[in-house]
């Protein structure tokens, strides 16, 4: 899914990118969940159009969450495999 671009320009900005240096180097670059290397800057509460210029939520270290790609890929429930079928082979919801 294609981002737009008020969001795509904020994650090229200089501000995001000290923002996110910081985060990782306040967490010596590890995981905040299972302590293994840390390569995403999560925002604990989702950036979206409506909130990508409210410092409180962009660049705010309490808001933010250095995650290893595993644990940010478990965040966004991306490439799960814990899809459950009943009896009769209907994926449960």
């Amino acid at each position: 899914m294609k981002k737009p671009k008020e969001l795509h320009n904020f994650y090229k900005s200089e501000v995001w990118k000290l923002a996110r240096e910081i985060k990782i180097r306040n967490m010596n670059g590890r995981c905040e969940r299972c302590g293994g290397i840390g390569v995403e800057v999560h925002q604990i509460q989702r950036l979206k159009v409506d909130n990508v210029k409210d410092v409180t939520v962009s660049i705010n270290p309490e808001n933010l969450e250095l995650l290893c790609r595993e644990c940010h890929n478990k965040e966004h429930k991306r490439f799960s495999n814990s899809q459950q079928f009943d009896e009769d082979g209907n994926l449960i919801l």
